[in-house]
């Protein structure tokens, strides 16, 4: 059965069943999303071992656009997990429910959610995605172990310095403010960080 777990509104991670084909998770997704609850959402999709193909991944955010939620990456749990226990899966997400302050730092072995503001001075290192439900302004390092297909969202992206795998880039002196969230990924060996639609 394919799960969708409410990471944080807007954000869901949507994980695909292994013992299913790829058209039968395609059918399950139609059905799960089609409730309103999930209008305005980003997702994350951990396609967890099953073979998806480039044309898989287009029906995937065809699917997830006509429901009006917005892909923001994949993971395949089964690449870097291979023996994980099921006390293991579920603590793979950490979800801190405060603004993190100067000086303050966060490390994690698998995906953070902050529900707040990422304040300057203030560290957060996972080995997996980081979302931050407000302000972006301190440091982050997401794929911390290496993994490159991690990304960084914030509802307002004003970072010192990102950091995903071993790539690494800082705003700018001046950085420009917007009123959109974005998302930064690595793209032909580059941090990419672009707008979510």
């Amino acid at each position: 059965m394919i799960e969708i777990k409410g990471i944080t509104i807007p954000a869901l991670m949507i994980k695909f069943d292994s013992n299913k084909t790829v058209e039968e998770n395609l059918e399950e997704l139609e059905r799960k999303l089609s409730s309103t609850f999930f209008k305005g959402s980003v997702a994350v999709v951990d396609y967890g071992g099953v073979n998806i193909s480039e044309e898989d991944k287009k029906r995937i955010e065809d699917i997830l656009k006509s429901h009006n939620t917005q892909i923001l990456g994949y993971k395949d749990s089964k690449d870097t997990a291979k023996t994980v226990s099921s006390i293991n899966e579920k603590k793979s997400m950490k979800i801190i429910n405060k603004t993190l302050r100067s000086g303050q730092k966060v490390e994690y072995d698998g995906d953070v959610v902050i529900l707040g503001d990422v304040n300057p001075d203030a560290y957060v290192v996972a080995s997996g995605n980081i979302i931050v439900m407000g302000t972006l302004r301190g440091f982050v390092h997401a794929g911390a172990n290496g993994d490159e297909t991690a990304v960084i969202m914030a509802l307002k992206f004003l970072p010192q310095q990102i950091r995903i795998g071993s790539f690494i880039t800082r705003s700018p002196d001046k950085p420009e403010e917007v009123d959109y969230p974005e998302k930064a990924y690595v793209e032909n060996n580059q941090i990419v960080i672009e707008k979510i639609k």
